[in-house]
């Protein structure tokens, strides 16, 4: 084995030592009420990670733990109880080296592109969420929440005023991917070093 090849092995068992477990913030609300799944099965979503029972005036924050290494959906029932229009508004992070957002990044907040949503439940057919405004000052009905991100957007499953707004529930859905840990993608380097000296050596 080449210097280099056993340096990168060498590099990767150390990452591989110090590797740190994933976690998962959540900073946001909903009118009025939100529980969180996390699952790897839209059709069985499992315990509630988290339940937001304070109206939709209060900003709920949770971490939760998360499986290095794994894919999973995050799972959000949005419940409007009480009529009107309705809205989830989120920002979120991810901590550790394994898992990514839909964007690609370690931050996501809520918005039309990575999030899809349906009236019926997690498993039922999904469709892109509808805008009701970013969370900045003269966001229609509610206003802006400061302590959620300003770059977070109003969403929910259908277009609302206070008139034909509806009690009811909105499934939201986007994905949280597995990415090679920098452990991985070493060994994966190292194996290629080590295969390439072999070929020249057979020549």
């Amino acid at each position: 084995m080449s210097r280099f090849a056993r340096t990168l092995v060498l590099a990767a068992a150390a990452l591989a030592g110090t590797a740190s477990a994933d976690t998962l913030t959540f900073n946001g609300t909903a009118d009025d009420f939100l529980k969180i799944f996390i699952s790897t099965d839209l059709s069985s979503p499992g315990p509630v990670a988290f339940d937001k029972t304070s109206g939709w005036s209060s900003v709920g924050t949770t971490t939760l733990n998360l499986q290095p290494g794994q894919s999973v959906y995050l799972l959000i029932d949005a419940n409007n109880a009480f009529g009107g229009p309705a809205m989830l508004l989120a920002d979120l992070s991810l901590s550790g080296e394994t898992l990514r957002f839909a964007n690609g990044l370690t931050t996501l907040t809520t918005d039309t592109t990575h999030w899809q949503v349906s009236e019926v439940g997690f498993s039922s057919p999904l469709s892109t969420p509808v805008s009701m405004g970013q969370n900045l000052p003269g966001l229609q009905i509610w206003g802006a929440f400061s302590p959620v991100s300003s770059d977070a957007t109003a969403i929910w499953a259908y277009n609302a005023d206070w008139s034909t707004g509806r009690v009811g529930h909105a499934y939201f859905v986007t994905q949280i991917s597995a990415v090679p840990e920098p452990a991985t993608a070493l060994l994966w380097l190292g194996g290629a070093a080590v295969l390439t000296a072999l070929r020249r050596r057979s020549r």
